[in-house]
């Protein structure tokens, strides 16, 4: 159309030929699709508005404007967006049906027109000892920054449901590795001082078994906040007063605290009503607006992954087919209740490759991990798009060429399957990943080069458009992080985000013929990877027969085989090594949870079971006669936790659900 529309052009003096012309491309015209038809009618104004200094666009309906360019310190304008320079229409076609714009179908450059301002991806991982250490640390590492993007680590106990107690294989895991919570107080403290309704504050939690437990300590921790604002606005806190001495003085029993000083930046919010839940003070039509409001408004993610739980990292607890019912039945919830801004499972590639798995490997069974979610809420009645919306994924980015590419690649696929297969709009064809940076490829050896790696990994991270990112600190390889590290480590993403020049453009990667042709590669050993596994029955047929466990044990075997012969070069590690040798890095101080807060969690749970012993035989029960009976489970859950505390929902649903056993 392109070649005869100019050839129209060229030929002014002979009326018969520019006819046969005009017919061609009319007949051209008729066979172009209606969605490309209007591309390419709008093309050249879109153009034009790029040109100008601002540009605004609609994200639910709220007019976002932007400027499009950013001026260097030479004063030239650099465009936050670069666009083609192809005049072929057919070009143009191509490039949009496999690229297009940010914010375009199939949004392989990133899902929205431009990046969010005042709020940087950044969102890091914390999690040691009891609630209020980790409190600490959220206040320290989101320290002025406007947004707060809170990401949580919790300990071995509590992710395999448990409460801490005093047995050896429990004691010595309270707190170490991750944050220990085990009751709504738990919760509150570990959030206090972040309002957790504020639209710049967003919490991540790293869990998967006891994810539904997890998430309805969290919820009622911000209906609380609000119901705090409440109290203070109406000067109830007499009431208050009262309900703490009837349920805590008057028997005897500890008021429920934060141990130690609060953070400078902890204004106390979330901490007045430990001990007790908003429904004890308010009537019951302002509490349930308020909690209306606070669920539908709050932000955040839970991770809830269990399919790769049993792919890669094992801390299923429940039947799968009891966490998957479990999930669905918290996707129902937040359909029924409007809760559109929290993602209800982070579909994770991040611990299938920090098993062993190659990029492919990792993107492909995650991928197919979503779809699997997709058709078991679709089988449930769900509607596409009342829950595609709140699914989002999260990925790991390593050194290997195809980590340059896998948000492209994601994004593309998501698309294409959500709007062809599913026929969902266009918010349920925008898939949104979070990135942490490869904890495999620190290494224990030359430790400080393992900054040198992170950056080169974040780099790809925001250069591909990550939604956020979360980069590890170089010490992680022998202790959990310190302060300083963690610094350094935020520094690398705040470098790249705001001294770096060329990321100033939000779509550096278009138009390099690698990056291209690198794109199509991945998609293509994706959808291989897909027919394999559909072989195999799809993805719970192949876990079956343990194929993805498999194909990961043999990839990780075949990286450490390159890494131990040296092939697969590492510096400081197999190569390039210093004048010592580069020996193992020994920590001077392993950061460990200490006696005074394992001690200090066994009370506190102590204290809230005797608190809510009258009550918390019936809440149980009301939770297994919900699972026989086949209604929602975190419908209940959500009452359940203000007086049941995480191991004792756990070994409930354990008599309903049935514990979790490995095919072998």
């Amino acid at each position: 159309m392109y070649l005869i529309d100019g050839a129209k052009a060229l030929i002014t003096d002979d009326e018969h030929t520019t006819d046969k012309l005009e017919k061609v491309f009319l007949k051209a015209k008729k066979e172009l699709s209606e969605e490309n038809r209007l591309f390419l009618q709008g093309w050249h104004h879109f153009k034009e508005e790029m040109q100008q200094d601002t540009f605004s666009y609609l994200v639910r309906g709220k007019e976002i404007k932007v400027e499009t360019k950013y001026e260097s310190l030479s004063h030239l304008k650099i465009p936050k967006i670069s666009l083609p320079k192809f005049q072929d229409w057919g070009d143009l076609i191509r490039w949009k049906g496999q690229e297009n714009v940010p914010g375009a179908f199939p949004y392989t450059a990133g899902i929205y027109p431009f990046k969010r301002t005042g709020e940087d991806p950044t969102r890091m991982f914390a999690g040691e000892g009891g609630p209020e250490r980790t409190n600490r640390r959220f206040h320290y590492v989101s320290a002025e920054m406007p947004a707060k993007r809170l990401s949580t680590a919790f300990d071995s106990v509590t992710l395999y449901g448990q409460d801490p107690a005093l047995p050896p294989d429990i004691y010595g895991k309270i707190g170490n590795a991750g944050v220990s919570i085990a009751t709504l107080d738990d919760a509150k403290k570990l959030y206090s001082g972040f309002d957790l309704i504020n639209a710049l504050t967003s919490v991540s939690m790293t869990i998967n078994g006891p994810a539904p437990m997890i998430l309805a300590f969290f919820m009622n921790t911000a209906i609380d906040q609000n119901v705090e604002k409440f109290i203070a606005e109406n000067n109830l806190w007499n009431k208050v007063e009262e309900k703490l001495k009837a349920k805590f003085d008057d028997k005897g029993l500890k008021r429920p605290v934060y141990h130690g000083n609060l953070p400078e930046s902890n204004n106390g919010l979330g901490l007045k009503l430990l001990g007790l839940t908003g429904d004890e003070i308010l009537d019951a039509e302002t509490y349930e607006k308020i909690k209306n409001e606070t669920i539908a408004t709050v932000r955040g993610t839970v991770q809830a992954d269990i399919l790769k739980e049993d792919q890669a990292q094992n801390t299923c607890i429940f039947s799968t087919e009891f966490a998957l019912r479990l999930m669905g039945d918290v996707q129902e919830y937040f359909i029924e209740n409007k809760v559109r801004n929290f993602y209800s499972v982070s579909i994770s590639g991040y611990h299938i490759a920090e098993a062993g798995a190659n990029p492919i490997s990792q993107l492909a069974f995650t991928l197919a991990n979503g779809f699997t979610y997709v058709e078991y809420y679709l089988s449930r009645g769900m509607n596409i798009n009342d829950f595609a919306p709140n699914l989002s994924f999260f990925f790991s980015n390593g050194i290997d060429p195809e980590y340059a590419v896998i948000g492209r690649v994601a994004r593309r696929i998501w698309a294409k399957a959500m709007r062809e297969k599913y026929h969902a709009n266009e918010r349920s064809q925008m898939l949104k990943y979070h990135i942490q940076t490869s904890g495999r490829s620190l290494h224990a050896q030359e430790i400080d080069f393992n900054d040198i790696r992170t950056t080169l990994q974040a780099l790809y991270a925001i250069y591909d458009n990550c939604n956020s990112l979360h980069t590890n600190a170089y010490d992680e390889a022998i202790t959990t992080p310190t302060e300083e590290s963690v610094r350094r480590a935020m520094a690398i993403q705040l470098i790249i985000n705001k001294e770096l020049g060329l990321a100033k453009n939000e779509n550096p990667l278009q138009g390099s013929f690698i990056i291209e042709e690198l794109t199509d590669l991945v998609e293509e050993a994706v959808y291989a990877e897909f027919d394999r596994i559909t072989e195999r029955g799809g993805v719970l047929g192949a876990m079956e027969t343990m194929y993805q466990r498999s194909k990961i044990q043999e990839e990780s075997m075949y990286y450490e085989w390159l890494k131990h012969t040296g092939e697969y070069p590492i510096i400081g590690v197999n190569t390039f090594l210093g004048k010592d040798g580069s020996p193992t890095v020994l920590p001077g101080e392993v950061i460990r949870s200490t006696e005074v807060e394992k001690q200090l969690q066994i009370q506190n749970l102590e204290n809230f079971q005797k608190s809510n012993e009258d009550k918390t035989a019936e809440w149980l029960k009301k939770l297994q006669l919900s699972a026989i009976n086949q209604q929602n489970l975190f419908e209940v859950m959500m009452e359940a936790v203000k007086y049941c505390s995480l191991g004792q929902i756990t070994n409930a649903l354990f008599e309903v659900g049935g514990k979790y056993r490995r095919n072998m």
